[in-house]
């Protein structure tokens, strides 16, 4: 339970900036509960006064201070409920902005350790379940915790024989709750797992839909999402049986010793030690006590489905971020690329995808990266960009070690043009701005005419104004790629990457991206990664790669004519395709 207590402790702290309407929301909690012993006191008096002793002002001054009490609980009540739900709103939300903006400046690796579908899983459903915890959940806990304490303190004040019968179940009802509260934590760990893996799986089919039709594999991914989604209802119900039998068990419990209260009270009354309306009044307090100590052991489930959420949350959260530890530089870099000994191995692989990598580019050329699936030419690209950053060795922009730039400053000279080009749901001048919001219609279009896009985008509906679908699936795929070559026109940096940006286009649309990019490459460094010889045919080098090593350099005419590696790989025909 101490961890537990910490956990919920650093999810409480996130309210810590809204303490002003925190206290708020504290203090009319306080006095609703405070209503709740006054009721059971003005019934006593009025059965003593009103009733019995007959007192003529008795029977209507004390119905107008019970109306008065109940007024005052609730707009008390409702004071509570609005200012502590608008506390837990803005903290969730601040853990929900967290949450997301913490996962953007998460490595690559870090992505790839994860689960299909459980970063978005945290967002969808593991903050909700945190959401719950700090909003009914707190209400309940604060409120009715309050208003037990008080009838508590009421019925040791009345009769101190009858409460401490009571608060015999106490450590009873303890055992229960902490009993269930490990189970129910485990299950809920188990169920956002599930969830994460079923949100994973509907990813899967939903991107692969046209793979699964034309292999037929309905009926297998219908299998894989029904096992998936049998353990999720296993867990669920997992949860459902902990909680349905938390509640009767403590229901019944209290129920006992309400029976062994009442029993005392009329012994008690028999011997003249308890007056008619002492009576009423206790038991009026006990009844009371039932609903909030059955919403409080109710609230369990709910408080600990949110705590395995906000263990998820926070396990994200001390996810280390990418290295930034790097200088600003504002400068415009040159281009000068320097590769020294460089080698890296993909985490939980054994052989390294770069092993002593060594490699001159010089400004403004264009070096084309060609070999077997598997031989580390898109690795390159990833620790240009430091997707991953190098384990031995040094990739030196302009003399200085990546590591040495801060992050922004060394992508801010870096334009990527790969194989799918990542676009969103928004109109064409979005995605061609994508990142530099603050441009111009003009250089927006420029940067279209440059990417051979105007022509098409011009025959568009409403233009650049138009929608193109959640990632560009309303243009083909040549169109697409012509926007994100735009793209790369517009954020006109010296070091651009292409990796395989011309491999899934047909030929007529391939000739047109390429006539695109011979433009963009034009004064710029150049990594090219590509299968077909028209895109590195006039490339001021050709580096030929074998298992992450080296094997040939030259241009397209001198590897020809080696009888090498490169001249095997256009005799084969496998990995490079001629015009």
């Amino acid at each position: 339970m101490k961890d537990a207590s910490q956990l919920y402790l650093r999810l409480l702290s996130w309210v810590k900036p809204y303490w002003r309407t925190l206290l708020i929301s504290l203090l009319a909690m306080a006095v609703a509960s405070a209503m709740q012993p006054l009721l059971p006191v003005l019934l006593q008096r009025l059965v003593d006064e009103g009733l019995i002793a007959k007192e003529p002002l008795a029977a209507l001054r004390l119905p107008f201070w019970i109306l008065l009490t109940f007024i005052v609980k609730s707009l008390a009540e409702y004071a509570a409920n609005v200012s502590s739900q608008w506390v837990a709103n803005k903290a969730v939300e601040d853990l929900r902005r967290a949450a997301f903006h913490h996962q953007m400046q998460l490595p690559l690796s870090a992505h790839h350790a994860e689960q299909p579908g459980r970063m978005l899983s945290r967002i969808t459903y593991d903050i909700p379940q945190v959401s719950s915890a700090m909003s009914s959940a707190w209400i309940v806990v604060v409120q009715d915790s309050l208003t037990v304490v008080a009838l508590l303190g009421y019925l040791l004040w009345q009769s101190w024989q009858l409460a401490a019968i009571m608060l015999l179940i106490g450590p009873i009802v303890a055992w229960i709750i902490r009993v269930a509260s490990r189970k129910l934590r485990s299950s809920n760990a188990a169920m956002q797992e599930s969830m994460g893996q079923m949100t994973g799986a509907v990813e899967e089919s939903l991107a692969g839909l046209r793979e699964i039709k034309v292999f037929g594999t309905q009926d297998f991914e219908d299998k894989r999402f029904v096992k998936i989604s049998e353990r999720l209802r296993k867990e669920t119900m997992r949860v459902v049986r902990v909680s349905a039998a938390n509640v009767p068990l403590v229901q019944v419990l209290a129920a006992a010793a309400v029976v062994a209260v009442i029993y005392a009270a009329t012994q008690l009354a028999a011997r003249e030690m308890l007056t008619t309306g002492s009576f009423i009044s206790f038991v009026t307090a006990l009844s009371l006590l039932f609903e909030p100590i059955r919403r409080l052991t109710n609230i369990n489930a709910v408080i600990q489905r949110g705590l395995a959420g906000a263990q998820s949350i926070f396990g994200l959260l001390d996810t280390p971020p990418e290295a930034d530890r790097g200088a600003p530089r504002s400068e415009r870099a040159r281009g000068d690329l320097r590769f020294e000994s460089v080698s890296f191995t993909y985490p939980g692989q054994d052989k390294p995808a770069v092993q002593d990598f060594n490699l001159h580019i010089s400004p403004g050329q264009t070096v084309a990266f060609v070999g077997a699936s598997g031989s580390g030419k898109t690795t390159l690209m990833s620790l240009v960009a430091r997707f991953y950053d190098v384990q031995q060795g040094a990739i030196r922009l302009d003399g200085t070690a990546l590591p040495d730039y801060a992050l922004a400053d060394l992508r801010r000279q870096i334009a990527l043009v790969g194989q799918h080009a990542a676009l969103f749901d928004d109109s064409v001048a979005a995605n061609i701005a994508y990142g530099r919001e603050d441009t111009s219609r003009d250089a927006i279009e420029q940067a279209a005419r440059h990417a051979h896009a105007w022509e098409f985008i011009s025959a568009l509906p409403q233009g650049l104004d138009t929608r193109i679908g959640p990632n560009g699936s309303l243009l083909s795929g040549g169109q697409r790629q012509r926007l994100a070559i735009a793209r790369a026109f517009l954020k006109d940096a010296p070091v651009l990457l292409l990796d395989e940006a011309t491999s899934a286009l047909d030929n007529e649309s391939e000739r047109v991206v390429r006539e695109a990019l011979v433009e963009l490459r034009k004064a710029r460094t150049v990594l090219v990664v590509a299968h077909r010889l028209s895109t590195i045919r006039d490339a001021h080098c050709i580096v030929v790669m074998e298992r992450g090593r080296i094997v040939e350099t030259g241009t397209h005419d001198m590897l020809a004519a080696a009888g090498g590696a490169y001249a095997r790989l256009l005799a084969s025909g496998e990995e490079l395709v001629a015009d």
